[in-house]
């Protein structure tokens, strides 16, 4: 259990560094569950590229709350300790992350914010090849505020999640990225509303996954918002055979 020294610090780090890193925070008993669990879906999906989440209408994993509990608890520490007001009936969003095969290359550096005030990564199959990428995740640490208008939001996103922010300045020197090598039984805490990421490539032969556990909806109540979602949930799920 986290006490407020412990928070303090990771919201410090969270502002500083970018990020901060729980060392095997999730258990092996735990990273066993979420391996067979990731095990049993890629056999289904022909080893191929899929993206689950918390709010498809298969009941999995995902939405077995006594599982994720001590990351939402956590997450709700933080949360406070940022000083923002806990809403009732705040879910957590949920993605399974699988990249592998061949549309790992396309699938990768694909720079984006998150429409949630904290990201968790939990690492589950991290490659360890000396000649890959190994799909770490780059970050460019809290680019842009936080607001509450949406169409500030958007207009944020339409710029730096662009080919041409991508190709003139997150493929230079100009601004400065910190590379994460993440490893399988870590956390990974971020500001995924203000941070720009992306994971690197991997060999298609290879897998990466991993969990992202989402919390404070930004923009909870806007219907633009959760019809965008909807339509990337549809999207993602014509990937799952």
């Amino acid at each position: 259990m986290m006490n407020n020294e412990q928070l303090n610090t990771i919201k410090k780090n969270i502002d500083n560094e970018g990020f901060h890193c729980i060392e095997n925070y999730v258990t092996e008993g735990e990273l066993s569950v979420l391996r067979q669990f990731v095990n049993q879906k890629l056999k289904e999906n022909n080893n191929e590229y899929f993206f689950l989440t918390s709010e498809n209408p298969e009941k999995t994993l995902l939405n077995n709350d006594e599982f994720f509990h001590k990351m939402e608890n956590l997450l709700k520490k933080i949360t406070d300790e940022f000083n923002f007001k806990l809403r009732d009936n705040e879910k957590l969003y949920k993605v399974l992350r699988v990249v592998t095969g061949k549309k790992s290359k396309k699938v990768s550096m694909d720079f984006h914010f998150d429409a949630h005030l904290l990201t968790l990564l939990i690492p589950i199959y991290i490659p360890t090849r000396l000649d890959s990428n190994n799909g770490n995740l780059i970050i460019i640490k809290n680019l842009r505020k936080l607001t509450k208008f949406l169409f500030i939001n958007i207009f944020q996103k339409l710029l730096f999640q662009s080919t041409f922010f991508k190709k003139f300045f997150i493929n230079t020197n100009i601004i400065k990225k910190e590379i994460l090598n993440l490893k399988p039984g870590n956390a990974y805490i971020f500001n995924g509303f203000r941070t720009l990421h992306a994971n690197m490539n991997i060999d298609p032969k290879d897998i990466r996954a991993t969990i992202l556990i989402h919390y404070y909806d930004i923009f909870k109540d806007s219907f633009l918002v959760k019809t965008n979602r909807n339509i990337r949930i549809k999207k993602e799920l014509k990937n799952i055979k």
